[in-house]
């Protein structure tokens, strides 16, 4: 993980979001083409989207915020 150094203190937070929303996004067009595969099964929509968030949830790492302090 890159903790940005070179930026002021209050604006790491931010940036460990952005970072972590970066890396969400490239897992879910990773797991597109499951997505795809599924649209051919005869499921409902509310099954699909079921699927698809626990396979998204399933291979997102941990949320681990013990291990971050805030410095002002």
């Amino acid at each position: 993980m890159n903790f940005c150094y070179n930026l002021p203190p209050c604006q790491r937070g931010a940036q460990r979001l952005i970072e972590q929303f970066n890396n969400d996004e490239a897992l879910w067009s990773f797991l597109g083409q499951r997505r795809q595969r599924r649209r051919k099964l005869r499921l409902t929509k509310e099954q699909r989207r079921a699927l698809d968030l626990l396979d998204f949830e399933l291979h997102r790492p941990p949320d681990d915020c013990i291990a971050f302090r805030e410095t002002l």
